[in-house]
């Protein structure tokens, strides 16, 4: 093979890499949420927002609660989860390690 020359295989595993590396902000906020220490799911159908700091960072994940009791009332639950305890982010899930000490809840 020449210097400079690559199989096409080579380039396409390299582009994999590549998208698999970044994500859209768009793109997260179509993502389900579950919580492993807590074993709940997060209701990304309707609210679904980040909290990002002046230097571009993700802080936190603000979320509605999926089933609250709440819901029923007129009002719903809504957790605010620290981006330190996101664990992975998958094809169309993110997953969060946090114990209830870790997450804020507010009612709206």
């Amino acid at each position: 093979m020449l210097r400079g020359e690559r199989k096409k295989s080579e380039y396409y595993d390299e582009e994999t890499i590549r998208e698999n590396k970044y994500r859209l902000l768009s793109e997260l906020e179509t993502y389900e949420i579950f919580n492993t220490e807590e074993a709940e799911k997060y209701d990304t159908q309707h609210d679904l927002d980040f909290i990002i700091d002046e230097k571009g960072n993700l802080r936190y994940i603000v979320a509605a609660v999926y089933g609250s009791k709440f819901g029923f009332f007129g009002s719903k639950e809504y957790v605010e989860i620290p981006w330190d305890y996101v664990t992975k982010i998958g094809t169309n899930v993110i997953v969060v390690s946090a114990d209830r000490s870790k997450i804020k809840r507010t009612r709206a």
